[in-house]
């Protein structure tokens, strides 16, 4: 009884201390169908899913990056979120509306980012 006990312990760490690790980031090649949807030619949803486990910096670095690489794909430079919507569960997954831009990054404008600079970071684990 008590090396079934034991079995069933290490079964049960094996799985939370799996579950607690930091899923890679997926590139957008790797995305869901429904992480990515159009909204206007140069307006989309992008949605990124994460372990409840995952710090929210890590989230929004993810993101950040997927939105970059949206850019990039659909032949813009620079992109603007806005409109977040989080939800969290079992898993935690955010969605923001991206909107992307041909040209330079205003100066000073916080809240624009350079799409080529995104991905050019170092990824956070």
């Amino acid at each position: 009884m008590a090396r079934r006990q034991r079995a069933v312990t290490v079964l049960l760490l094996a799985l939370v201390t799996s579950a607690c690790g930091i899923r890679p980031y997926t590139p957008l090649v790797g995305a869901d169908r429904g992480e990515v949807e159009q909204l206007k030619e140069n307006v989309y949803r992008v949605e990124y899913r994460v372990s409840s486990f995952t710090s929210q910096e890590q989230l929004d670095a993810y993101l950040r990056r997927r939105c970059a690489e949206l850019t990039l794909r659909e032949g813009y430079d620079i992109f603007h979120l806005a409109h977040r919507a989080d939800v969290l569960a079992l898993s935690r997954r955010t969605s923001m509306t991206v909107t992307m831009y041909k040209g330079k990054k205003p100066v000073g404008a916080d809240d624009v980012y350079d799409a080529k600079e995104v991905l050019a970071q170092p990824e956070l684990h």
